[in-house]
């Protein structure tokens, strides 16, 4: 049984992650809230316009559902490149495994 989640970026994370990051205090200058707010933005469009993705979602136990959270995200706000992994068993030669390694898993995108 596979497990499956949405992976992606929407502004919602973005500015979040952006909130938790930036710092109140720069070179020992205490930022002003307008300042630090500001530093946010531009911290949250630089995530919104990056390569990185992230999981947005808990693991469903079927693609549908998954699907459904997509819909979901779209009404919800700004978004980009929301796609569906499923979490897979990892191909790695016999050779380069140990017996005390768990198997390894990875996350592979549902076509």
């Amino acid at each position: 049984m596979s497990t499956f989640a949405v992976f992606g970026m929407t502004e919602h994370y973005a500015r979040e992650e952006a909130r938790k990051n930036t710092p109140t205090v720069v070179l020992k200058v205490q930022l002003t809230e307008a300042q630090w707010l500001e530093a946010v933005e531009l911290r949250a469009e630089k995530t919104m316009s990056g390569a990185r993705v992230v999981q947005l979602s808990p693991m469903f136990d079927a693609p549908q559902f998954a699907q459904q959270y997509i819909e979901l995200l779209r009404k919800a706000g700004l978004y980009r490149d929301l796609k569906i992994r499923a979490k897979v068993k990892a191909d790695v030669p016999a050779a380069g495994r140990t017996k005390k390694k768990a198997p390894a898993t990875i996350w592979k995108d549902v076509a």
